[in-house]
């Protein structure tokens, strides 16, 4: 009888420590399972921002590329107006709109410069990816749908409203040429930089008493 009992209590304890190291692997196994569905569930969180947020920056560098392609077309036909304007009153003996002229090209070649960097900068803006890693390591990950800032339009300030006497002192030119080559490219065509030059051309083209073919052409700018 006391072999049996202790037969008994060996078998009961073998049982009980196989049911325990069955309890402890399976809790392992939860363990490590949980852990990855966690890490997969965070990547695909985190590529799913990035695939959104990559498809949103490449929208917008579409526009903002074509729209400023179409600025820098802009200006070159502005710079031959122009140019061609300077060369015909210095054929015929202008030589007061000269000045005037000169001026106004300068405007359109800081607005080109600004296009220029523009399209530069939104070239090299940083992959999402480095910026969400980045996000990541500073443990900022509830913040990474909110936190991304894409690429920014500036605003003009509206210089056409002051100009209307431009060819009348030259002064004035300067102090005009001067606000306007500080402002930041515009998305409203009637408040950009290019349509007040042109407006000034216009306004020009009607002075030299030239043909309504001229001055149509600056109106089509």
């Amino acid at each position: 009888t006391g072999v049996m009992s202790w037969v008994q209590v060996a078998v009961n304890q073998s049982s009980e420590d196989i049911f325990d190291e069955d309890a402890d692997e399976m809790y392992l196994l939860q363990k490590e399972w949980n852990s990855t569905m966690k890490k997969r569930l965070k990547e695909g969180y985190r590529d799913g921002i990035e695939a959104g947020k990559e498809l949103a920056l490449q929208k917008g560098f579409n526009q903002g590329y074509s729209h400023g392609a179409k600025m820098m077309i802009t200006c070159g036909q502005i710079k031959g107006t122009l140019n061609a304007l300077l060369s015909w009153c210095r054929f015929n003996g202008h030589d007061s709109a000269l000045s005037t002229i000169n001026n106004l090209l300068d405007v359109v070649a800081r607005h080109e410069e600004d296009v220029l960097k523009y399209l530069n900068s939104v070239e090299e803006q940083p992959h999402l990816g480095h910026i969400l890693d980045s996000i990541q390591d500073m443990n900022l990950n509830h913040t990474a749908g909110t936190e991304y800032k894409e690429v920014k339009d500036g605003k003009h300030k509206d210089c056409g409203s002051s100009g209307e006497n431009i060819c009348r002192n030259n002064g004035e030119v300067r102090s005009l040429q001067s606000e306007c080559s500080k402002a930041n490219l515009c998305t409203d065509p009637e408040r950009s930089t290019l349509a007040w030059v042109k407006k000034q051309t216009v306004w020009l083209v009607e002075q030299l008493g030239l043909s309504l073919d001229v001055l149509h052409h600056v109106q089509q700018l």
